[in-house]
């Protein structure tokens, strides 16, 4: 067997020995196929190269389109947050407004602080000078109202009022504390008048005035006991007239007569006509009466009271309920309405205006 160095030795011998019938009897075919394979392959890259063209062109409209979503999201962004930073500017606008309109109300209250604490320092300089005009209002309101009314206990209380107010100032006032304590002393001492009771009592007075019997009343005469006996039947026409004319002149002639009960002489001068004018003039007595008593006028009260009396017992019934009863009424109340000698705030007002002198 030959050996492998042999054999090529004999393969490159041998196109050496014959090298013009090898090219000679080479069949055409073979020059064809070798000449395709390359456009084969041209095609191939050409076709791969389009397909990749193609693919890179599809990916790079994917990209765009996400390009473009995204920028309109970003323009969404933007667009809101234009919007949230002009609400924010108005935001920050307002508030700078209202900071300005706090500024001018801060600046406002500040200068009114600092006129409260200029005129609360005044005050407090003249505090003294007004403690003492307002105790001197209250204790002269208050001895007019016990000199007019005599309202004992308003008076104390408003004394009690003025020396709590000048418990707390200094030793400048301490006389007219003084004072004042000396006229509550005084005052406490006084037993004062039921003024609104014994009122009371004249007012129920004069409310049964209009029920009191006169002396001299008029009593309507009792009409005929028995009923009218009827005419006999044989009792001409004429005659029926004539009975009935008769009754008719005596009914008016009855009308025409007035029996009183009268125990004065004097007592005829008081009509049935005069005795709405007897009862109005009472009920003015007792009115003045009641004046006097909350003016205080013991005079023209007992005077007023005295004519009352004497009214009720000389042209009214005295045996009358309630004749007596407004007699004892008035009687109450002219022994309740006995003098009462009332202090006066004198020394008080005397002291206060001391002070102001030396002020």
């Amino acid at each position: 067997m030959p050996t492998d160095n042999q054999a090529s030795n004999s393969s490159q011998a041998a196109p050496a020995a014959a090298p013009s019938s090898a090219s000679i009897d080479a069949p055409a075919p073979r020059h064809r196929g070798g000449a395709v394979l390359p456009w084969l392959l041209l095609v191939l890259v050409a076709a791969g190269a389009a397909a990749g063209g193609w693919a890179l062109n599809q990916k790079i409209g994917r990209v765009e389109q996400a390009m473009a979503k995204r920028q309109q999201v970003a323009d969404s962004d933007i667009l809101q947050a234009k919007l949230k930073t002009e609400q924010a500017l108005d935001t920050l606008r307002d508030v700078q407004s209202r900071l300005t309109a706090l500024d001018t109300r801060v600046a406002n209250d500040s200068g009114q602080q600092a006129a409260l604490q200029q005129l609360y320092q005044d005050l407090s300089r003249n505090r003294d000078a007004w403690v003492l005009a307002e105790t001197e209002q209250i204790v002269s309101s208050a001895n007019q109202q016990l000199q007019l009314t005599g309202d004992v206990h308003g008076a104390l209380l408003a004394l009690e009022g003025a020396d709590a107010r000048l418990a707390g100032t200094g030793t400048a006032l301490a006389t007219v504390r003084a004072a004042l304590e000396k006229d509550i002393a005084r005052l406490k001492s006084v037993s004062a008048q039921d003024i609104p009771q014994l009122a009371g009592k004249l007012d129920q007075a004069i409310a049964q005035i209009d029920s009191l019997p006169l002396q001299a009343e008029y009593v309507a005469p009792a009409g005929n006991a028995g009923p009218v006996q009827a005419p006999a039947a044989t009792l001409s026409q004429w005659r029926l007239w004539w009975h009935q004319l008769v009754d008719q002149l005596g009914a008016s002639l009855k009308q025409l007569i007035q029996v009183r009960r009268l125990d004065q002489p004097d007592e005829m001068l008081v009509s049935p006509s005069q005795g709405a004018w007897l009862r109005a003039n009472l009920k003015l007595r007792l009115l003045n009466a009641r004046l006097a008593l909350l003016a205080r006028n013991q005079k023209d009260l007992h005077a007023n009271l005295r004519m009352a009396q004497t009214a009720l017992g000389k042209y009214f019934d005295v045996k009358s309920e309630r004749t007596q009863a407004v007699q004892a009424l008035l009687t109450q109340v002219d022994s309740g309405a006995n003098a009462v000698e009332l202090p006066t705030l004198a020394g008080s007002l005397s002291a206060i205006a001391q002070v102001k002198i030396k002020n």
